[in-house]
């Protein structure tokens, strides 16, 4: 039979592990942005209760696809990861094609922040590799080797699958596939080519009264919810009218408690600024924030100027923050595309992105340093990490070879 010829095992074998390796890659290096997703999905069914579970499951099922991408790889535990792989298979085809026909959502987050599939286009793709897991799945059959070392490599990759997963969820991503990327000028990110369709947007501010709790979207142009005393804050909307050309950053919007908007004078104020993230109060009062805030007042010194956003009550920030640093109103969605972490800092040169990092890590030194040195040493800091964490995979993959080829083996 075809499934049995060996030619197509390993060609379902190679397919399968390719495709399980990169859309865990996808989302093992950014395990906030499934976590946004995964937060998204459970809304979406009505379980927003499960909520709590939407960061573990960010971080355990890219470690899963990846670790079954290389077991598959290397050949390890065969029988088991050809049930692993059509059990995964099987549960997320289904889940596919429910939110496909029942529970849409924007896209899927199969491919993390990387690629944006749609969920019909999601539900296409699982359908297409099925076939290679249903073959992988009857071919298991077939006897194989097995290595005395099969059961340690495999306890080692599964704590090398979960190791990079759980200190980007504490930290930041090494890989940043969304548009707020060092070295990006977000000016030119938000530019439209000459000649391209503008489309249309409506930009429209959400705010809740204070005394009813009421949520009310005013036009930028409206004088009502100037008066913050009766209306708090919550989120800039930003509707397409028309659809056109869509540059990778939308809107760059920051508005103040009078609702004067900051955002152009962001990114056009020369020398550096330091655009502090504070989407929770809780670690905003952690010490090595506040150590890295009086870091950033003493680099005032050398012309650092340090700017609080923040979806929160500008208010409260500011008592946290304290009332000499600026503090802005930001929409939520793209405060978490600036900076995954919940309190987190992106430094600017004139627009640019120079440095990103997490407020309760060590943050980069600024004061006489040119803007490229910087990104190049970001740039560098994160592909070294990069570098050893592959490197430890060929380390453990040679080391798996070696005892299959050192004699110690016996049939499964």
């Amino acid at each position: 039979m075809i499934i049995r010829n060996r030619y197509t095992v390993y060609i379902s074998r190679a397919v399968l592990s390719l495709v399980f390796i990169f859309s865990g890659f996808t989302k093992w290096v950014d395990p906030a942005g499934s976590q946004i997703k995964f937060a998204e999905y459970f809304h979406a069914f009505g379980v927003g209760g499960l909520e709590p579970l939407a960061l573990p499951l960010s971080i355990v099922m890219p470690a899963a696809e990846l670790f079954i991408g290389v077991m598959l790889a290397l050949g390890i535990y065969k029988r088991l990861t050809a049930w692993a792989t059509l059990l995964f298979m099987c549960f997320f085809t289904l889940l596919t094609f429910a939110i496909w026909r029942f529970v849409p959502v924007n896209d899927c987050g199969c491919f993390g922040d990387f690629i944006t599939l749609g969920n019909g286009e999601t539900f296409a793709k699982n359908l297409i590799i099925m076939p290679f897991a249903v073959i992988l799945f009857l071919s298991r059959g077939v006897p194989g080797k097995v290595s005395p070392r099969d059961l340690p490599t495999a306890l080692m990759l599964a704590l090398w699958s979960l190791a990079l997963p759980i200190y980007a969820s504490v930290d930041l991503p090494l890989t940043d596939f969304l548009p707020y990327g060092e070295g990006t000028d977000i000016r030119a990110a938000m530019s439209i080519p000459d000649g391209a369709d503008k489309g249309e947007h409506s930009t429209r501010l959400l705010y809740r009264n204070r005394l009813t709790g009421a949520e009310q979207l005013f036009e930028i142009s409206d004088t009502t919810w100037y008066d913050d005393t009766k209306w708090e804050y919550l989120n800039t909307v930003t509707e397409v009218v028309r659809e056109g050309y869509t540059p990778k950053i939308i809107s760059f919007s920051a508005v103040d408690r009078a609702g004067a908007e900051h955002g152009d004078d962001i990114l056009s104020a020369k020398g550096y600024t330091a655009l502090v993230v504070v989407r929770s109060l809780k670690e905003a009062q952690k010490q090595p924030f506040i150590k890295n805030m009086e870091r950033l007042r003493a680099d005032a010194a050398c012309g650092v100027r340090t700017v609080v956003v923040t979806q929160l009550d500008i208010a409260q920030v500011s008592r946290a923050v304290g009332d000499d640093i600026l503090c802005l109103n930001m929409d939520q969605t793209q405060l978490k595309s600036m900076v995954r972490s919940k309190c987190g800092l992106m430094l600017l040169d004139e627009g640019t992105i120079v440095a990103k990092r997490n407020m309760l890590s060590d943050i980069p030194g600024i004061c006489g340093k040119a803007p490229r040195q910087i990104i190049k040493a970001e740039k560098r800091r994160k592909n070294i990490s990069l570098a050893v964490y592959v490197a430890l995979y060929f380390a453990i993959s040679v080391y798996h070879r070696r005892g299959r080829t050192s004699g110690g083996v016996r049939m499964a």
